[in-house]
């Protein structure tokens, strides 16, 4: 199931365009998916720390997708080099000790710390951002509501928050009864699976948990960065062609005045802080390769201005469609 859901996540990074560090965090997901089903297949120890650690890693992933957002280079670097460098001390720390309460706490800081800074994103960011978007839709549209779509988004909040603090507690009661549930197999000839059951599920809320906020960090990423940039270069764009037209207004405005002055009128071409003494005719025709120049780049400026503005109307539809999707899915 879980390497089908991250299969499927990098299926939608590659359709929608996601920044790099989704895909990696979705390939980690299937490599703790993969280790997981090796673990449990072979009870190897070497199977356990790829199931494990892969754990840790990508959490660390999410973490730097979350707190690199809009930030500074060196700050993403900074962060960056502070979560290797946290990713090799569980590792080796875990590696030398092979206690799995060890892990199990560094692995519910990291997820503790990604789950809720992105529930304290989700209302201080993410809901302002739909909103907005929503203010600018016609009423008839059948995009749901911000208020539809948050609710969903705290559904799973609630969901994964449940079933990781649920299988957090069937670990330790596991940890605490395990020579009392191996004498009851023994002594009512329980399947062998009854003593894994606890194992298997803790991994599995884990993973619900990280899903349900990836999915959050797409969303925002998907809403704000396709926003903010499409305006950016639609503004510096517009700004462009009016900057062209006003040069073009300039010049036909100095040719026309040109055309009435007689053929030996002294005009001054400007080249710096001099100037230069022309013939009429040599500055008409300078001044009409520079109007045809100028129209050439106006229309260049106005089929990229189109094809901003029509890129920018299909990201909010293909978001729309996101947001279709994920409410109509639940």
């Amino acid at each position: 199931m879980f390497l089908w859901l991250g299969t499927r996540g990098l299926r939608n990074c590659f359709k929608y365009g996601h920044p790099p560090i989704f895909p990696v965090t979705f390939i980690g997901y299937i490599i703790v998916g993969c280790g997981s089903t090796l673990f449990h297949a072979t009870l190897k120890y070497p199977m356990q720390l790829v199931d494990e650690l892969a754990m840790i890693y990508t959490t660390c992933f999410m973490a730097y997708a979350t707190f690199s957002y809009a930030r500074s280079s060196r700050f993403s670097f900074v962060l960056g080099a502070g979560l290797i460098g946290l990713a090799y001390f569980i590792t080796a720390r875990y590696y030398e000790t092979k206690n799995p309460q060890f892990h199990q706490d560094a692995y519910t800081i990291l997820t503790a710390t990604v789950v809720f800074s992105n529930m304290w994103i989700m209302e201080r960011v993410l809901r302002p951002a739909l909103k907005a978007r929503e203010d600018k839709r016609p009423t008839s549209s059948s995009v749901p509501n911000t208020r539809a779509f948050l609710s969903q988004m705290w559904t799973m909040v609630a969901t994964g928050l449940t079933i990781f603090l649920g299988g957090y507690l069937i670990w330790n009661l596991d940890n605490l009864y395990c020579g009392t549930i191996r004498r009851w197999r023994h002594q009512i000839q329980l399947p062998r699976y009854v003593t894994f059951v606890t194992s298997r599920f803790r991994r599995r809320e884990k993973r619900l948990t990280c899903m349900a906020f990836i999915s959050i960090l797409l969303l925002l990423r998907e809403v704000e960065t396709q926003a903010i940039a499409s305006q950016q270069q639609i503004a510096l764009t517009r700004t462009q062609q009016a900057a062209k037209q006003r040069e073009m207004r300039m010049a036909q405005l100095t040719r026309t005045e040109i055309s009435s002055l007689p053929a030996d009128t002294n005009v001054y071409e400007g080249v710096g802080k001099m100037f230069i003494s022309l013939p009429v005719a040599d500055m008409k025709s300078k001044l009409e390769t520079q109007m045809k120049e100028l129209e050439g780049d106006v229309e260049t400026l106005g089929k990229r201005l189109h094809y901003l503005e029509v890129s920018q109307k299909n990201s909010k539809d293909q978001i729309d469609r996101m947001l279709r999707g994920g409410v109509g899915a639940s």
